[in-house]
């Protein structure tokens, strides 16, 4: 194929003489020259291809994002492109940028959820597909990238280590509060920034949910009958409640201001993993606590009242998601199979090769299953 002819134009500033290329005509070449020494004179950047991608994304979420959606979501825009994209390739030019750079990006998020690897992904596409139109690129990279493959559910439970380094962030952060309510008590955010002092029931320490906060900032009731319930404080968190005398004021408020905003919300979120140095959702708190719930062998249908969740399908989903421990205190109890069974079978189970093994008295003369 052909290569399209491309027409040349010229312009001087400050002594340096830049070229400008349309493959229109030259007539649109030399319209770009012209706009392009005023936006110069102007003192506005100049984008070609030479600009990287850390001016042109941010540029480009201002131009295109800010006026055409809530607010909520372009502050999601702003946060994954300053926490993900730029830290990725950022100080990269935009003519240099490959599809392997973007499904290195796209990959490195494989653990997180269908969802948010969809909306990652709509943010490079809108990025370089706008590159091309704007005709700082010819050729859009992202085209060829894809979502990887995501792990099961939604969110995942934190590890060991992760909550180790929340809790100990959580004990100085301004927003350190609100978070271990959401790992202690599996509230949802909008939830816990909608909490009063006077929602604390201080004589059976539990916290009474009745209310939650909308996109729009408003505070309303639970979304669902199922949302209103009492959850118990553990000890760990009941500690770190300082009860005022004013208890129809907001437990977590802003340094400055009298509430979150949701915008200022997710905003307090990233600063607190940031300052955390976890790569977690604020949702992967609340499966925490379900799959905590479950390991302390807690009752799927009072797992179900205290997360809120209208249907026991939605506490299942969770349940099924096992964890580490869970499993390792499986394996102990299949252990003891052969101990506790008696009269027909003597010896104990193993696994191997993904099959139960029987090993019998101590000349190990096996029987094999499938598992």
């Amino acid at each position: 194929m052909a290569k399209k002819k491309l027409y040349t134009a010229t312009y001087t500033f400050d002594g340096k003489r830049y070229y400008v290329r349309s493959s229109i005509s030259q007539r649109e070449a030399d319209k770009k020259a012209a706009k392009a020494l005023a936006a110069r004179e102007e003192g506005i950047p100049k984008l070609d291809e030479n600009t990287t991608v850390t001016e042109y994304a941010t540029r480009w979420v201002e131009t295109y994002k800010r006026t055409t959606v809530s607010k909520p979501v372009y502050s999601e825009y702003v946060h994954r492109i300053n926490d993900i994209i730029i830290p990725a390739i950022g100080p990269l030019k935009m003519k240099n940028i490959k599809p392997t750079h973007l499904q290195e990006i796209m990959n490195a998020h494989a653990d997180k959820s269908k969802s948010y690897c969809s909306k990652l992904l709509v943010i490079i596409h809108g990025i370089f597909r706008q590159a091309v139109k704007d005709e700082i690129i010819r050729r859009d990279p992202s085209e060829a990238v894809k979502e990887p493959k995501t792990k099961s559910g939604t969110h995942r439970s934190i590890t060991p280590e992760e909550r180790r380094k929340i809790l100990e962030t959580a004990k100085t952060h301004p927003f350190g509060l609100a978070v271990k309510i959401l790992l202690m008590c599996g509230l949802r955010p909008q939830e816990v920034v909608a909490l009063k002092w006077s929602d604390i029931d201080q004589i059976n320490r539990r916290i009474m949910v009745r209310r939650a906060q909308k996109k729009s900032g408003d505070i309303a009731e639970t979304k669902t009958e199922a949302g209103a319930r009492n959850v118990p404080i553990p000890p760990a968190l009941w500690d770190s409640l300082s009860i005022p005398d004013d208890i129809d004021k907001r437990i977590i408020v802003p340094p400055r201001g009298e509430g979150y905003t949701y915008s200022g919300m997710l905003y307090a979120w990233h600063k607190f993993k940031a300052a955390a140095d976890v790569n977690i959702d604020m949702y992967d708190l609340r499966h925490t606590y379900c799959t905590d719930l479950e390991a302390a062998g807690v009752p799927i249908n009072v797992a179900k009242y205290l997360m809120g969740h209208s249907n026991i399908l939605m506490t299942s989903k969770i349940y099924t998601h096992m964890r580490d421990d869970t499993l390792a205190s499986a394996a102990d109890k299949i252990a003891k199979i052969g101990a506790t069974t008696g009269a027909t079978i003597k010896g104990k189970f193993a696994v191997k090769n993904g099959k139960f093994i029987l090993i019998r008295d101590r000349n190990f003369e096996t029987k094999t299953g499938t598992k």
